[in-house]
């Protein structure tokens, strides 16, 4: 490599690096500013589908977005409220169901030490101080994160008016990004324009029916188990599915300590357990995949990063944006030519493009 090329990708880096930082800093100090913009953007992209199918009955543009804003709105109030309720009853209960808790875990370390003797688990240190909190802990992280959550959309009322403003100044504000570039480039961006847009209505809308479907197939499972108010527990871990990997899995441990307290039969919990363990296998390899596709292309590792430095800045609202905005970006990475193996390093199937980088290089140097 050339003293040129060399200090070429030199610069190319440092240039990575400062954004990097300078992005990490604005999304810090502007969160307030920053992140309704963005719920707005997303909200905005994902209601242009049902506005524009509005429009076509209603003549007034501003009465076809409120119409559409209603569909999402309403249904999301209900949902809320009456997940709300249920939250509050079971927070309520918690001291009444601390000695079911302690009787389940002490049943747990008994079976575990008889099969794995040498493990020789301590029953005061397992369950020292009040065994509500084992249910307590993670209830009051959700309770909270969905106070913040709302906190954040109660500059929702900015995100509504930045989103009804986005699908009214819809066809300005596109024609205002396409003509920033040069004529011959002009119909890339609109391409990379029409990605975006198609990225994030099908993951929002990929994401919203599989949350739908695991909030049924959990709320029948835990019936069919007998644990109480299943249908909480099968929507809480519905929900918690948008956080990739571990959502699922979290959602189960939290009816699995309930079922400690409430659960009339020992085989309850366990049940409860290997229930979401074939349903993470069956939402993982198949609902997903079929559904939400191959729209969001980020691999694992890019996916978590993401996820953890959103979530840094913004909390749960930030694990809820990571997903989008890192596919946004990799869509717009993938569109210039120094900024194409970034695009590539965080493709889902990156492993194997082992010569892509090869050619990529090769084709800077011409």
């Amino acid at each position: 490599m050339t003293v040129k090329n060399q200090n070429y990708a030199l610069q190319n880096l440092a240039h990575g690096v400062v954004s990097f930082i300078g992005i990490g800093w604005l999304l810090h100090i502007g969160s307030s500013i920053v992140m309704p913009f963005i719920f707005a953007i997303l909200v905005a992209v994902f209601l242009y589908p049902i506005e524009n199918r509005l429009r076509k009955l209603v003549k007034w543009k501003g009465l076809s977005i409120t119409l559409s804003f209603l569909c999402l709105i309403i249904p999301f109030v209900i949902i809320t409220t009456l997940f709300s309720f249920q939250l509050m009853s079971i927070m309520e209960s918690l001291p009444s169901i601390s000695k079911g808790v302690q009787g389940g875990l002490d049943k747990i370390i008994n079976k575990a030490n008889e099969i794995l003797p040498f493990l020789n688990l301590e029953k005061e240190q397992v369950l020292s101080g009040d065994a509500s909190k084992n249910l307590e802990g993670p209830l009051r992280f959700i309770s909270q994160g969905l106070l913040s959550t709302t906190e954040i959309l109660a500059a929702f009322g900015f995100t509504i008016i930045y989103s009804f403003f986005l699908l009214f100044y819809r066809e300005s504000i596109k024609n205002f990004i396409i003509f920033q570039f040069e004529k011959s480039a002009r119909s890339d961006i609109k391409e990379t324009l029409s990605k975006i847009k198609e990225t994030i209505q099908s993951y929002i809308g990929g994401l919203g029916l599989v949350v739908v479907i695991l909030s049924v197939l959990n709320s029948i499972g835990l019936s069919l188990i007998g644990i109480d108010h299943a249908i909480f527990w099968g929507v809480l871990a519905g929900i918690l599915a948008i956080i990739p990997y571990i959502g699922t899995m979290l959602g189960g441990f939290l009816p699995f300590i309930y079922a400690l307290s409430t659960a009339e039969a020992s085989w309850q919990p366990y049940a409860v357990v290997v229930y979401y363990m074939v349903i993470q296998q069956v939402e993982g390899n198949f609902i997903t995949p079929k559904i939400v596709g191959d729209k969001v292309d980020i691999n694992p590792l890019f996916a978590i990063l993401s996820i953890v430095f959103f979530a840094s800045f913004w909390g749960v609202a930030g694990i809820i944006l990571a997903l989008p905005i890192i596919s946004i970006a990799k869509i717009i990475l993938s569109n210039f030519e120094n900024t194409l193996p970034y695009a590539v390093l965080m493709s889902s199937d990156v492993s194997n493009k082992k010569g892509h980088f090869k050619k990529i290089a090769k084709g800077n140097n011409n």
